[in-house]
């Protein structure tokens, strides 16, 4: 696979060097925010690489890993990268304050695979009165499970909340009985090294239906629209095969990400690929009345900081993936179109 390394503080620096060469013989660059490949849909970004499917879309692609979303933008801002999976309330963000230079396209993991896990016994009404591990107070872990566990009838200004950091921290937390209940995506689950007593309280597809929340987008500069517009429908299209492979026959997941990832055990692998067999994003990732109830929700959140938020269409660019569906045609497999 070929990931470039390099030090965000020289961004800048590469940017100019690399802008000396003709735009057709750069590569299409996409920021990553991960150095290996990560348990959820989002590695498609890498196994559509390692697999083979951007050369088949003759698109010359290389990974350019970031450390976290603030430097992806960073990245992109500075002209070192044509496309960045970064969190949907940071481009929100930007557009509030006024720089739009940023649009999403389409998302190859809209949503962490979040689930609800629990200790043995451990029921919604119970935990109205138990504690709940979080990764800080008004973290995206803590506003979503909320709103999860509200809607199963637990009192959650009832609970006590208990600020432990990363999800690796909440699940050995959880193990050792420190909090009765936790969110954390259904890959750590699955790897943490001991689960007895433990139980799935919400499951993937239940956490997204109490909220169906866009988390992640692939976002491009507005400009590249217009000057690699070519390119981005290419890696469009490749990322979109990728995803409808997987979907269509989850083994071909787990066998890629054994290649990629010989360190995880083959049954971890082989229960993910099950369970994310309907989260692929096998027609763009991204559709309307997700993206609309998306901005509602971060303006009724308030976390972008205004009392406003700006309109879907101005920071959400359809037409790339219209002309990919209009050429390999849609897909039932997952996401279902509307515009």
């Amino acid at each position: 696979m070929m990931i470039k390394k390099f030090a965000i503080a020289a961004i800048a620096a590469a940017s100019a060097a690399l802008t000396i060469a003709p735009a057709s013989a750069d590569p299409f660059r996409i920021i990553v925010t991960s150095t290996e490949v990560p348990l959820v849909p989002n590695s498609v970004l890498y196994l559509a690489e390692s697999e083979g499917y951007f050369e088949r879309a003759g698109v010359d692609v290389e990974l350019v890993p970031a450390a976290q979303t603030p430097m992806a933008v960073t990245a992109l801002l500075t002209g070192s990268g044509e496309m960045a999976n970064i969190s949907t309330e940071a481009l929100l963000g930007l557009h509030i304050r006024g720089d739009t230079s940023l649009v999403a396209i389409g998302s190859t993991d809209k949503a962490i695979p979040y689930i609800i896990a629990a200790r043995g016994g451990t029921t919604f009404e119970s935990l109205s009165t138990g504690t709940f591990g979080v990764g800080r107070e008004n973290s995206l872990d803590y506003s979503l499970s909320r709103m999860v566990l509200a809607s199963q009838g637990t009192k959650i200004e009832d609970m006590t909340y208990v600020p432990l950091g990363d999800p690796a921290v909440r699940a050995q937390a959880l193990q050792q009985g420190r909090v009765d209940a936790t969110t954390m995506s259904i890959g750590v689950f699955l790897s943490m090294p001991e689960r007895t007593d433990l139980n799935v309280l919400v499951d993937v597809d239940a956490f997204y239906r109490a909220t169906p929340i866009v988390t992640k987008v692939n976002v491009v500069p507005r400009e590249l629209l217009t000057k690699r517009g070519t390119e981005l429908e290419a890696v469009l299209e490749a990322l979109t095969l990728a995803s409808r492979d997987f979907a269509a026959k989850p083994n071909l997941w787990a066998e890629a990400m054994k290649r990629a990832r010989p360190d995880v055990d083959t049954a971890t692998l082989t229960e993910l690929s099950g369970l994310y067999a309907r989260s692929w994003s096998v027609n763009g990732g991204l559709q309307a009345h997700e993206t609309s109830y998306t901005a509602n929700w971060y303006q009724d959140s308030g976390s972008l900081g205004g009392e406003t938020t700006t309109p879907v269409r101005f920071w959400m660019k359809f037409e790339p993936m219209d002309a990919v569906l209009r050429k390999i045609g849609t897909s039932d497999l997952g996401d279902t179109v509307t515009r």
